[in-house]
């Protein structure tokens, strides 16, 4: 018995459309130090608006790989530039000799610690020395490194100390000794600024101030009695500290702590809930 074989019919194969190789183009050049200039310049920045602080959680936040938002970018930015501003018109004022009207620095020089605190409150130093110049203020040059600006009105209390310029509306002669204890009485003032200044940034030391003054208020305020109450011709209360201050404090402090508890305790129950695993069915 005879098999037929079955012959597949022929088609022609049509091959392949040949695409058009595109022509190699060379990858893009990369600059290796660019990434890092902008790692240093933001570091830079958050060390200027934040301290060491800012530095810290500025290299933190580079080493997770989180990138700062655009609004973050632009505060520190502004912020940086104007304490620049601040710091050149201080400098400026001081090498033109617009504030070498009083007593001349001593002949021993600044000390080391004088000198850094200069350069840390200058940001500060510059603002207020801007405000008292434009104000008519009459500027005084002190031989701790402060600056004392007169004017008649628009300062709290006697004075007050913005970085390493005293503004006050006390006209008084300077080389009285109620006139040296006072201008050491503001150069402690001046090295707080700069040891927050540093620690924080510009605005830890006035943001710690005011909190303190809420609660002890006047000679009670834990600044002014390290500044020295006697020099800064405050009255030395007869309950220092104040005991309402302490009170007023302690109170918060407990109700922070119970706000703290009841959070806790509230967040408990959804984590064990969530925790628990789901029945099989």
């Amino acid at each position: 018995m005879a098999t037929s074989t079955l012959t597949r019919p022929t088609t022609p194969t049509l091959a392949p459309p040949r695409q058009t190789a595109a022509p190699d183009r060379p990858p893009p050049v990369t600059r290796p130090g660019h990434p890092r200039t902008l790692k240093v310049l933001w570091r830079a920045a958050c060390l200027i608006c934040g301290g060491l602080l800012g530095l810290v959680l500025a290299a933190l936040g580079t080493l997770r790989g989180r990138v700062p938002s655009r609004r973050r970018v632009a505060v520190v930015v502004a912020g940086t530039v104007v304490q620049l501003v601040c710091a050149l018109s201080f400098t400026a004022a001081g090498s033109a000799g617009e504030f070498r009207t009083g007593p001349a620095p001593s002949a021993g020089g600044a000390g080391l610690w004088e000198a850094a605190r200069t350069v840390v409150n200058a940001p500060v130093s510059g603002a207020a020395l801007l405000y008292g110049m434009s104000q008519g203020g009459e500027v005084y040059q002190g031989d701790n490194g402060t600056t004392a600006v007169v004017l008649d009105d628009g300062v709290v209390r006697a004075g007050t100390m913005f970085g390493t310029v005293f503004l006050t509306d006390q006209r008084m002669e300077t080389q009285t000794p109620r006139a040296h204890r006072l201008a050491e009485h503001e150069a402690r003032h001046a090295d707080q600024w700069a040891a927050f200044s540093l620690a924080a940034g510009p605005a830890a030391f006035p943001a710690l101030y005011a909190l303190d003054e809420a609660f002890f208020p006047g000679a009670f305020n834990h600044f002014e009695r390290q500044a020295g109450l006697e020099d800064g011709g405050y009255d030395i209360p007869a309950d220092c500290p104040s005991l309402a201050g302490q009170l007023t404090l302690a109170s918060l402090g407990l109700l922070a702590g119970s706000v703290l508890v009841v959070r806790h305790r509230r967040r408990r129950p959804a984590s064990e809930h969530s925790g628990k695993a789901l029945p099989q069915g």
